[in-house]
C-alpha cells in the first residue's frame, strides 16, 4: 500500500518491523557480550605473571629464599660486602574485593620482607614493601626506600634479586627515619637466592607491612 500520494513512503507491517527491531537488538547484546568477553580476556601485566609462576596467587600464600655466602666466595669477590639475604614473598587480598575487579592482579597482591647481612656489621638489617607489577617486577619501601627487581624468568627454585641503582633502604620508617640504605656495589649487585622452607624466613614474617 503506498499511501500518501507520491511520497514514496511505504507502511511496514506490524509483524515485518517487530522482526527488524529484535534482529537489531539481538546484534546489539551480542556486541555486548562479546565486548565484555573481550574485556575480561585481557592478559594479566607480565610482571604479576611472572610472579604468579613463582608464587601462585592464593592469599596466605609464601616463599621463602636465602643464600648465604662462605669464607671462601667472599675472598673471592672482595669488594662484596653482602654476607647473607633472605627474601620473603607473599600474597594477600584486596578487602573488601575492588568493584568490577575480574582478573587475579585486580584482586591480589604481593608483598616481600628481606634481611642483609653485611660483612664487617653485626647488625641484621631489614626492611619489606610491596611488589609493583608492570612489565617486570619491583619490589619498593615505601616512601621514597628504594628497592629491588626480581627476574622475571628465574631459574627453578631460586631467584634473582637485583639491586636498583639507588639502592633499598632498611629499617625505613616513614613518619621518623630514614634508615640505612644498602647500595649496590662492584660485587653487590645481582643475588641468586635459593628456595628454602618456610621456617627459614619466619622471622621475616612480622616484618612484612
Amino acid at each position: 500500500m503506498k499511501p500518501g500520494g507520491d511520497a514514496g513512503l511505504f507502511v511496514c507491517e506490524p509483524v515485518v518491523l517487530e522482526r527488524a527491531m529484535l534482529k537489531i537488538f539481538s546484534i546489539g547484546g551480542l556486541a555486548l557480550v562479546l565486548s565484555g568477553a573481550a574485556l575480561s580476556a585481557m592478559p594479566e601485566p607480565p610482571g604479576f605473571t611472572a610472579l604468579n609462576t613463582l608464587l601462585p596467587a592464593q592469599p596466605g600464600n609464601k616463599a621463602c629464599y636465602v643464600r648465604s655466602y662462605d669464607a671462601a666466595q667472599l675472598r673471592a669477590h672482595p669488594r662484596q660486602r653482602i654476607a647473607a639475604m633472605k627474601f620473603l614473598l607473599s600474597v594477600g587480598a584486596y578487602d573488601p574485593k575492588p568493584e568490577k575487579a575480574e582478573q587475579p592482579s585486580e584482586r591480589f597482591y604481593y608483598m616481600f620482607s628481606m634481611s642483609v647481612s653485611r660483612h664487617g656489621d653485626k647488625r641484621l638489617l631489614h626492611t619489606s614493601g610491596d611488589c609493583l607489577v608492570d612489565a617486570e617486577i619491583s619490589c619498593v619501601v615505601d616512601c621514597d626506600g628504594g628497592g629491588v627487581m626480581l627476574d622475571k624468568m628465574p631459574p627453578a627454585g631460586s631467584l634473582i634479586v637485583r639491586l636498583k641503582d639507588d639502592g633499598i633502604r632498611m629499617f625505613h620508617d616513614c613518619d621518623e627515619e630514614q634508615g640505612i640504605l644498602v647500595k649496590p656495589g662492584t660485587d653487590d649487585k645481582v643475588f641468586r637466592l635459593d628456595k628454602a622452607a618456610s621456617e627459614d624466613c619466619r622471622a621475616l614474617e612480622d616484618k612484612e607491612e
